[in-house]
This record gives structure tokens, sequence and C-alpha cells, in this order.
């Protein structure tokens, strides 16, 4: 409930926030962004190793943004991204994965020129949800849904211009959550995550611009 709590507190501040910048600044624009994207990602540090025999290898994600002008450089929102790992493991495995499901909320900043190339920053927080396959008691494999962690990540990226309002992007992101202490209680067995969740991931994608821009 804690972590429901802090996402809805940063909702309602960012709402506020917006809702004063459109009353201040009468050249506030009213434009919305939509990203759509796919790519690699990368597991780092004991996540690698997890558990010592189900090690996740580098998998694949597909996510999607939708955020919102408050100034003309800065955008704020809200985005999804799932992404899934192979297991370098024993056989039992093969075929399994390792999945993290991930909803957050995000800030954009883009550095805007004469050019039709334009950098950003983007900063996140959200909730992590890892669904790892697990070693039971048996012995058997199964997928668990782990209790939901407090996440948080930057990255950087490059759009660039196609026409007016679409284009192309490429984006670098590190994603951190705190995963160590989450559990799930499976057939009356307690199960510990027992590591925190380092992932690097590059994805490209397109992005679509709805409003006037006035």
């Amino acid at each position: 409930m804690k972590l429901w709590s802090i996402l809805l507190m940063l909702i309602l501040l960012l709402t506020i926030n917006s809702t004063l910048l459109a009353q201040d600044e009468d050249e506030a624009r009213d434009l919305l962004e939509i990203c759509v994207y796919g790519g690699v990602g990368s597991p780092m540090g004991n996540l690698s190793d997890w558990h010592d025999s189900l090690g996740a290898k580098l998998g694949w994600s597909l996510g999607v943004d939708f955020g919102y002008f408050m100034m003309p450089s800065l955008v704020v929102g809200f985005n999804f991204q799932y992404t899934q790992f192979g297991i370098d493991g024993p056989a039992e495995v093969d075929g399994a994965h390792h999945r993290l499901y991930n909803p957050n909320l995000f800030a954009k900043y883009y550095f805007s020129g004469e050019s039709d190339f334009e950098p950003y920053i983007k900063g996140h927080v959200g909730i992590e949800n890892p669904k790892f396959t697990t070693l039971l008691t048996g012995p058997k494999y199964r997928s668990v849904s782990y209790d939901a962690s407090l996440a948080a990540g930057f990255g950087v990226g490059l759009f660039y211009y196609r026409t007016d309002y679409s284009g192309l992007f490429i984006e670098a992101n590190y994603n951190y959550a705190a995963t160590k202490d989450a559990q799930r209680v499976y057939a009356e067995e307690t199960l510990d995550f027992v590591e925190d969740i380092s992932v690097f991931d590059i994805h490209a994608g397109v992005r679509l611009l709805i409003g006037s821009g006035e």
C-alpha cells in the first residue's frame, strides 16, 4: 500500500503543477506524445547469477509512453514496459523465462534547437513486478510472481523528426528496483527474491505528437 500511496501522491503533484502552469502561462502548449518501442535488456549485477543456477540472460523488451507537454521542452507522463529474459540454467528450464512488468511515472526534457535531431534526458519512478522461474521443493520449477517493489531509473535519448508530428528515437536506460526483500508464499512455501534488480536496456521506436502546438 505504501508504494501505491507514493505513486498516487506523485500523480497528484504532477496534476496540480500542470494546472498551475496552464493558469500562469498563456503560451503553455497542450501537446501529447505517444511513444511505442522495443529493444534489448541486459541484466546487471547478481541478477545474471540469480539463485546460483537460474541467472537471467540478455532479453528483449516492449513498451509504450503516454506523455503531456507541461512546457515546450518538458514532458511528464506514464509508461509501461515489459521485459523478458532467457535463463542460464539446467535443462529443466529450457524454454522458461524471467519476466519484469514495470509501470512508471516519467519526466523527459528535450534540448530543442534548429536541427531535426533533439537529444533528451529522462527519469522515472514506478513499480517493479518480477515474475521469475523459481526452484521449489520437490524439486520442481514454477513461474512465481513476487511482491511489487519500488523502482527508479534514468536514461538519455535522441529523437529525429521525420515530419512535424512524428519521428524516430533511440534511448538507453538504467533501471533499479529494490526487490531484495520481495517475497511470495507459494503452496505454503515462503520464497525470497534475495537480490535487487538492475537492468540496462537500449530501445528504439516511433514517437507521435498530438495537438495544435499553439
